[in-house]
């Protein structure tokens, strides 16, 4: 499998967004490194309408600019990201790489997280944003469900935070390979069921007590109503993977459900949303 390289010189502010952008693009692997922004997406997903895309991306933000790098074979994607990826304390949670030697403290939940090409690794806001919300809620005997689990890095959250078990599922083949060797790097892959799909994966009979979403707008706002539908009356979701220019047509959305909002959070220009399904 081979991948295509694109390199983006761009403020160290916008790569966040740039990412998300490249995300719905099918972009599923990135390097960041002060005003460079390192992208890679396998070349049978991209075509000119994606690149033409970028384009438009790039001529919103001045001083933008990007070139496509040379062609590149499947390798050690480990070996790239630990050039970035390194531990940080998130909530509760001390997140890192298998490769990094720093140990949790006391009071501190070790997550090791080795991302390959998948998205998820504490290093984006959104992801920083869900693991310090799972701290607050009681997940002791639950069973959660993790839309675009990407590394499994909310799942595992879960697991360890008390909850019985854990469903994640992801429509990214790298996701399914990832999430897998990530549970067992945590020893909790017993109680974490990968599936490489979307929502018809999960049966109408499989019920949860926490949802969590962290995708994109436009897929948060088809598959609200799964989401809500999967979750037990009184149970809890958590939407992320949203800016905050989202804010508004999210609110909408939920005000036609059986749901009402019990917090909203933001870092830089994200958001999250903590939901709560009515009682029945």
């Amino acid at each position: 499998m081979n991948y295509l390289t694109f390199e983006f010189e761009l403020d160290d502010d916008l790569h966040e967004i740039f990412i998300a952008e490249l995300m719905d693009l099918d972009f599923y692997g990135f390097e960041q490194f002060d005003n460079r922004l390192i992208a890679y997406v396998e070349k049978s997903r991209f075509n000119d309408s994606h690149r033409e895309l970028i384009e438009q991306l790039v001529a919103l933000h001045t001083g933008s600019s990007f070139a496509e790098l040379d062609e590149v074979e499947e390798q050690n994607w480990n070996e790239t990201w630990e050039k970035t990826i390194q531990p940080r304390n998130i909530g509760r949670f001390l997140v890192k790489p298998t490769w990094a030697h720093q140990q949790p403290a006391e009071d501190e939940i070790l997550l090791e997280i080795d991302p390959k090409m998948a998205f998820g690794t504490g290093y984006h806001a959104t992801t920083r944003l869900a693991l310090r919300q799972l701290s607050g809620i009681d997940f002791s005997g639950k069973k959660v469900m993790d839309a675009g689990t990407g590394t499994g890095i909310l799942a595992i959250a879960a697991i360890k935070l008390g909850a019985k078990h854990a469903v994640g599922f992801d429509i990214d083949p790298w996701s399914k390979e990832n999430a897998a060797e990530n549970a067992i790097i945590n020893q909790v892959q017993e109680q974490v069921d990968i599936r490489f799909g979307g929502t018809e994966l999960i049966r109408e009979n499989e019920i949860f007590d926490v949802t969590l979403a962290n995708i994109n707008r436009n897929v948060i706002l088809e598959i609200i109503p799964f989401l809500i539908d999967q979750t037990i009356a009184g149970g809890t979701l958590l939407l992320t993977g949203l800016l905050e220019t989202d804010e508004e047509i999210i609110r909408e959305r939920l005000s036609s459900q059986p749901v009402h909002i019990t917090d909203i959070r933001q870092e830089e220009e994200w958001i999250l949303f903590q939901v709560e399904k009515n009682n029945e």
